[in-house]
């Protein structure tokens, strides 16, 4: 969706070259975390390698809402670690949409960035008490956020929602285009970029960590891996951090009727409460991008996989419609998916690799990586460049653990299905009880 037509290509590693720092991975962690790095010591020799383009992955994958919050629930974090490390974590979400938008400003990136609210609404009663615990967690840490009214609801998000509230320190990005902004800033940094330049493996044995590509090595002090859902076999945390597959598409520049007849003001990126969500935001170019249906563990197959990314793709079709009938007779310009990652204990994973000396991870950003990468990058490269900037609950060398293979697919793959069944049963018991509600006030209002 994002991606032009002609890919610009850069130059592949095809030789054996040493630096100080090598990042593995083209998207916006990998680039945030070296644009800081070049910044806290611009003598640092820096070289990012990516094994497809910039913006290939999760960025260039994803809707470009950019936003705070956490995908851990507050009151569970509350409970597990105390108020002020829970505040800590959640401004530091509110710190990495600051981050961005300093970068953006800055840098003079042309990538359509917008400040615009990020709203999040209620489809049902359960998701509603569940928004409930999470602002009266917010106004107990000392950071309140009210609910929207009923026509603030609309006005946000469109009609059929139950409640709301926004954020607004948020933003809206083309993601690719800030990907590929950011790599041409690092250029011009003296940070090397090599693109088609896939790591095959990484060898610690010699006293410094290498990172091997089919044509060429780096071998460097320190390699940070900045992979995310797309890892693969590179992934040091497979036991903890677990890649999802997600589902979008993109309409037709909608015309002026067309945008009229949606029933919101276009403005941000909306997400609902349920477990799988919709997430929908307007380009610049007025077009629809939409998100949606249940999350996918790949299982290794490549032809299971593409068929069940199939059926989620034919799922988010009909929501998109169930969401805006009026949309009935749009044609659909792309569609498209991503990998992410996320941990079983639904924070990020960052920090040094255990048994890989001069190996670090930083991923697993659970549905958040625009801003948790951003502000994650910038204390990292404080770290990796001899600085002391405090480090967050994420801050580990390992997560939860799920010790099998199968576990890891089918488990996780099965609780995804029981949390996609309890969305729909819900749905459908709000939508009973709406119809109930609306016979009774219309039994009332007859005469007798």
């Amino acid at each position: 969706m994002w991606w032009p037509e002609h890919i610009p290509t850069w130059a592949k590693l095809e030789s054996v070259i040493r630096a100080d720092l090598v990042i593995v991975g083209g998207g916006l962690a990998g680039l945030a975390a070296a644009y800081y790095a070049a910044s806290a010591d611009p003598d640092l020799t820096i070289v990012v390698l990516e094994a497809e383009f910039v913006g290939a992955g999760a960025t260039g994958r994803s809707t470009g809402i950019v936003s705070p919050g956490l995908s851990i629930p507050l009151p569970w974090l509350r409970r597990r670690l105390g108020d002020r490390v829970t505040a800590e974590a959640f401004d530091a979400s509110q710190h990495g949409v600051d981050r961005l938008r300093e970068i953006v400003t800055t840098e003079r990136i042309d990538c359509d960035a917008r400040d615009e609210p990020h709203t999040l609404v209620a489809v049902t009663g359960s998701d509603q008490r569940r928004m409930a615990a999470h602002l009266r967690a917010l106004n107990r840490l000392d950071r309140p956020v009210r609910w929207l009214t009923r026509d603030e609801v609309t006005e946000h998000a469109g009609a059929g929602y139950v409640a709301g509230f926004a954020y607004d320190n948020a933003m809206v990005v083309d993601p690719y285009r800030l990907a590929v902004g950011l790599a041409d800033v690092l250029r011009g940094r003296g940070v090397r970029v090599y693109e088609g330049s896939r790591v095959l493996s990484l060898d610690t044995d010699a006293g410094r960590p290498r990172a091997i590509t089919a044509a060429g090595s780096v071998t460097a002090r320190r390699i940070l891996l900045t992979v995310d859902g797309y890892g693969g076999e590179l992934n040091p945390m497979r036991s903890s951090v677990v890649p999802i597959r997600t589902h979008l598409l993109a309409t037709e520049p909608l015309a002026g009727d067309q945008l009229a007849a949606l029933g919101w003001n276009g403005r941000g990126g909306i997400i609902d409460q349920r477990n799988f969500f919709n997430y929908y935001r307007m380009t610049a170019d007025k077009r629809l991008v939409f998100g949606g249906g249940p999350a996918l563990v790949p299982g290794g197959d490549p032809r299971r996989d593409a068929a069940a990314s199939d059926r989620v793709q034919r799922r988010v079709d009909i929501e998109l419609l169930q969401r805006f009938p009026a949309l009935s007779g749009v044609e659909i310009a792309a569609r498209w998916s991503g990998l992410t990652a996320s941990s079983i204990d639904r924070l990020p994973v960052v920090g040094a690799v255990p048994g890989r000396d001069g190996v670090y991870y930083a991923g697993a950003w659970c549905g958040h990586g625009f801003a948790m990468s951003v502000d994650t990058a910038w204390r990292l490269a404080d770290m990796l460049t001899g600085g002391s900037r405090p480090r967050l609950p994420w801050y580990r060398s390992t997560a939860q653990r799920i010790p099998t293979r199968f576990a890891r697919t089918n488990g996780v793959r099965g609780y995804l299905q029981y949390l996609d069944r309890l969305d729909r049963y819900r749905v459908r018991r709000e939508t009973a009880r709406r119809h109930v509600r609306t016979e009774h006030r219309t039994v009332e209002g007859q005469p007798q």
